[in-house]
């Protein structure tokens, strides 16, 4: 669970941004629902404001600190700082994983890491493992073998600990490196870029999870009234494989007939690959960032899936869903204790 993160001198943003999670004292109890950390937030601004930046950060974290130990040798940074000067950018995040709390901070340039800090939060901050270039400064003495690893200046200390087996078990940096690996995004550093999922092998995983088929399912119906019901169907290929795929019940003048994935709209197309990973999301209590959610999405299905993650009932694990979106009435909808409001000058961009 995120609390707030940040970031300065990255992309078009030049002093910083912080997308803050947590409800302050000004917040309405009808807001807060009980809860102190905001389980949804949405990101609203004009077009080359600076929205999808926001993901971009976010991801760039999960990239950075879960893999990019496997980055090669030598290669650049994936990021780009304000206008392309050469000062130093700098992160922070600020989360809960798996019971116990945590703040990271970095502080990179494209070519190498100038510091890592990653402190355990209990009834005090505390610093558990610094990192000065590649050098390891600072550590407690569960993670003290961390200091005979050779670090590398392309690669978070958190991604690199998951190369080496330790002696010693190290808790802390295996809640983080999950954490990071747990965030889900639709961006990399180029943008928006949503994935296409493979039709027989979400079909397969459907017809293995009736929870997560019947969470789909009740989403496209909802969505398409024309639809009656689902099913995953099972066929042997050329090559004498399994195969999975869907099939679309539909009824006219008192005849049902059957519609194949490629047969329906563009829009139940995308719900039947995207929803999977709201689910996931919801079910594993995980944190969740997409740009453009609101795209191929009819309107009426957006507050609808909004309520997934408001509803204790839907979201009992405390997943996120931080999104930006061009419908001003979903943005709306959610009012200014959960909206970012994003704006850029002088080819600058502030929250």
């Amino acid at each position: 669970m995120i609390r707030k993160f940040g970031v300065r001198n990255f992309y078009c943003f030049k002093e910083g941004v912080e997308i803050n999670f947590e409800f302050d004292g000004h917040v309405p109890d009808s807001i807060k629902n009980g809860k102190d950390i905001a389980s949804i937030l949405g990101i609203k601004g004009a077009n080359g404001s600076g929205k999808t930046n926001i993901i971009k950060a976010l991801n760039f974290l999960k990239i950075f600190c879960f893999d990019s130990a496997e980055s090669g040798l030598g290669s650049k940074i994936p990021f780009e700082s304000f206008a392309k000067n050469t000062d130093s950018t700098e992160f922070y995040i600020d989360f809960e994983v798996l019971g116990r709390k945590y703040y990271y901070e970095l502080e990179i340039t494209k070519e190498t890491v100038l510091r890592e800090e990653l402190y355990r939060k209990q009834s005090r901050k505390t610093l558990i493992l610094k990192r000065e270039l590649n050098r390891v400064t600072s550590s407690i003495q569960e993670l003290a073998e961390m200091e005979t690893i050779r670090l590398r200046s392309n690669a978070s200390i958190i991604s690199l600990f998951k190369k080496y087996e330790f002696k010693t078990a190290m808790p802390d940096l295996e809640n983080v490196h999950y954490f990071f690996g747990s965030i889900m995004t639709n961006v990399n550093d180029s943008g928006y870029a949503d994935s296409k999922f493979n039709t027989y092998l979400l079909s397969k995983e459907y017809s293995e999870s009736s929870t997560l088929f019947n969470f789909v399912k009740e989403i496209i119906i909802l969505a398409d009234k024309g639809i009656k019901n689902i099913e995953i169907r099972e066929s042997i290929n050329e090559k004498g494989e399994t195969i999975y795929f869907p099939l679309f019940l539909h009824e006219a003048g008192g005849e049902e007939f059957f519609l194949t994935l490629s047969e329906e709209s563009s829009g139940t197309q995308r719900l039947f690959e995207k929803l999977i990973r709201y689910w996931f999301a919801l079910n594993e209590g995980l944190p969740l960032a997409i740009d453009e959610f609101d795209i191929h999405l009819h309107a009426m299905l957006l507050p609808r899936i909004l309520d997934l993650f408001l509803n204790p009932e839907s979201n009992p694990n405390g997943a996120q869903f931080i999104f930006t979106a061009h419908n001003t009435e979903i943005i709306d909808w959610l009012g200014k204790y959960r909206t970012i409001l994003v704006n850029k000058e002088d080819n600058e961009s502030y929250c």
